[in-house]
């Protein structure tokens, strides 16, 4: 699920920024050290490596480092769902989705620079890399790989 919405956010987003900034997830990072060290999930890592980009972290119990983030979408899940209709399938309910987020991007103010956060995505869009084919996160447990070559002798 990580992996398939990093992709679907940088198709949204027309490319793939130079930089992820990440809390200290348990599905990114596998240990917190000292500081900014921190030891990566492997799958993670490929994944980052894949699309050509450097995850960073924000510092454990610093809400500082992204607390607009989190308003941002506190409030803009508050907009959107409330107004929610039904759908058909899972498609439906994405596409919908996204059309919301393009929307509340032209009418939200980029907080920082003058515009809207689309205003601001727009001039940013041609610094961003071309976007591959998707990431495939699947790793075959082990035992499964063991019991074909079983079956081929």
């Amino acid at each position: 699920m990580l992996f398939d919405a990093h992709w679907h956010g940088f198709r949204v987003f027309g490319g793939i920024p130079s930089r992820g900034i990440y809390d200290n997830m348990k599905t990114a990072v596998d240990r917190v050290g000292r500081g900014k060290e921190r030891q990566i999930n492997m799958r993670f890592l490929a994944m980052t490596n894949h699309y050509v980009y450097e995850p960073e972290f924000c510092n454990p119990a610093a809400g500082w480092e992204k607390g607009q983030v989190e308003k941002n979408v506190r409030d803009s899940r508050h907009q959107m769902l409330q107004r929610m209709p039904e759908f058909p399938d899972l498609a439906a309910l994405n596409d919908w989705l996204e059309r919301c987020c393009l929307e509340l991007w032209r009418q939200t103010p980029h907080g920082k620079q003058p515009g809207s956060i689309a205003d601001v995505w727009a001039e940013e869009q041609a610094a961003l890399m071309p976007l591959p084919v998707a990431f495939d996160g699947f790793v075959e447990p082990e035992q499964t790989r063991i019991a074909d070559l079983s079956d081929q002798l």
